[in-house]
């Protein structure tokens, strides 16, 4: 790898890791707690009445997992389970889950508006069409997408490059 190549993909990598722990920070403090719940909750939300194992996929997390994961969600009073697709369970939220994922969005918003609050509004314009592009790379199947963005905000993204790669 040529040294400008090799600083680009080093510069990108601390970039990811500090923008993704800014969001998991943020997003875990307004929820109260961590790992995949957070993302759980904004999957259902954009999902809803999807079986117990597509949450799992989307999660990337085991059987047994998600689970427990929804069982949380259920003694929260957050998600409920219901009858699905033949013998599969659905998740579906509840009021208060809707609310949560309300304040999970907004502090997702926020910890992103910081991490661009730097560049101008000319430098935000360019950052676009190179997000677009690396996001639709990492794209090859459904399940990307649901992946990808599990954490997405999803009425900020009119055209999402990673449902557009799927086309």
């Amino acid at each position: 790898m040529h040294i400008r190549d090799a600083r680009c993909a080093n510069l990108l990598g601390a970039a990811c890791v500090s923008v993704s722990e800014a969001v998991t920070d943020a997003v875990e403090r307004a929820v109260g707690a961590g790992g995949a719940l957070p993302a759980a909750l904004i999957t259902i939300d954009a999902y809803p009445h999807r079986s117990i194992e597509e949450l799992r996929t989307a999660l990337g997390i085991s059987q047994p997992g998600t689970v427990r994961l929804v069982d949380r969600l259920e003694r929260e009073g957050w998600a409920q389970r219901r009858a699905g697709d033949g013998r599969a369970v659905a998740v579906a939220l509840t009021p208060s889950g809707r609310r949560v994922v309300k304040r999970l969005l907004a502090a997702r918003d926020e910890a992103l508006a910081g991490a661009l609050e730097p560049l101008g509004v000319t430098e935000r314009g360019q950052l676009i069409p190179i997000l677009e592009k690396l996001l639709a790379a990492q794209t090859r199947e459904r399940r990307d997408l649901e992946h990808i963005c599990r954490l997405c905000h999803r009425s900020s993204c009119e055209s999402c490059p990673v449902a557009g790669a799927l086309r």
